[in-house]
């Protein structure tokens, strides 16, 4: 059995400053891998396994009306989903229901689930998998993004299955709801679906956090927060010793500052930050700025909840909160303040 890693366990990579392989990057709207899937639907990865250390991979789907995959289980992935735009019809673990804007939902390991594009126009959604390696599955069977987008496409679901061992899902049929028996792994957990609004916030100079998806919940796969930026506010000058963080910015234009390298990051970027990368972000205009955060594993909600107040407050504090953001810092590996980047 492997012995369980204590503070100081998880703040020595960052005091010996372990090398680093990968550096940190900036992915503007447009950018990234894209493929159209099943011939119109066009699928563009922000973060593959190769930027991630395999932790995760990242991508923002945009489906035709009518379309979405059918019903499949994964065997070792858990995937997460954010719609920024459109109306999905989801089947999972028991749920059927419609979603809109800004809804956060989830299937772990092992649950059956699917949705499908019930608007008139297409639809906009960030989607993760955390480990990575399920990408490649729609990177080998895509057609290149690059090209016009082909007639709408079909497969039968025994010809996808016949490719999908390696990437450890497997499709069904599609049935009146998602609640098809799961596999063994996924048994006593269900899917996550949190609407808009709906979260635990916590507030610290100037951001606040409405975490959506903690590690209990992921069984300490990933953490999914939406971090909003009121003006001058901001993420201070920080690394991690375990976590690897993305975040998409949905709303506003951020300034984030990589392991000296400054970016300006506007609505539809995505900041990719490998553990041990120092970094900072802010907002700098006179509006708020909101993102998406994935930080895997999970866990770093617990560091938001012991160093965050539970709303801003009459009075502003943004020494004590800095205080407090440094102090329990070093309980979770997360370095603060001590490098400006």
């Amino acid at each position: 059995m492997a012995k369980a890693r204590t503070p100081q366990d998880l703040n020595r990579p960052i005091q010996q400053d372990a090398p680093l392989l990968r550096r940190g990057k900036l992915v503007k709207p447009g950018e990234g891998v894209s493929i159209w899937w099943m011939g119109d639907d066009l699928i563009t990865f922000a973060a593959v396994s190769e930027d991630t250390g395999s932790e995760y991979a990242f991508w923002l789907d945009c489906p035709p009306a009518g379309t979405g995959p059918p019903r499949h289980v994964h065997s070792r992935e858990e995937e997460g989903f954010f719609l920024l735009h459109g109306t999905l019809e989801l089947k999972a673990g028991g749920i059927d229901t419609i979603v809109d804007d800004g809804t956060f939902f989830a299937a772990p390991r092992g649950i059956p689930h699917e949705w499908r594009n019930v608007g008139e126009d297409s639809a906009e959604l960030i989607t993760f998998t955390t480990p990575g390696g399920n990408e490649g599955f729609f990177l080998e069977l895509g057609a290149p993004g690059d090209e016009p987008p082909g007639e709408r496409g079909t497969m039968p679901v025994q010809e996808i299955n016949a490719r999908t061992p390696r990437y450890g899902v497997t499709y069904l049929e599609s049935g009146p709801n998602g609640s098809a028996r799961p596999l063994p792994i996924g048994e006593g957990r269900g899917p996550t679906l949190v609407l808009p609004g709906e979260g635990d916030r916590r507030y610290a100079a100037g951001a606040t956090y409405n975490i959506k998806a903690a590690g209990l919940a992921t069984a300490d796969a990933y953490t999914v927060t939406e971090i909003t930026l009121e003006p001058g506010g901001g993420l201070p000058a920080h690394r991690h010793a375990r976590y690897e963080e993305a975040f998409y910015v949905l709303e506003g234009t951020v300034t984030a500052q990589v392991d000296g390298q400054e970016y300006e990051a506007s609505a539809g970027a995505v900041v990719l930050v490998p553990w041990g990368v120092h970094h900072q972000v802010r907002n700098r205009s006179d509006r708020s700025a909101r993102l998406f955060d994935l930080t895997v594993p999970g866990g770093i909600e617990e560091y938001y909840r012991g160093a965050c107040r539970p709303s801003p407050g009459p009075e502003s504090d943004p020494d004590g909160d800095l205080n407090r953001l440094t102090e329990v810092g070093k309980k979770f590996g997360i370095e603060v303040g001590n490098r400006r980047v």
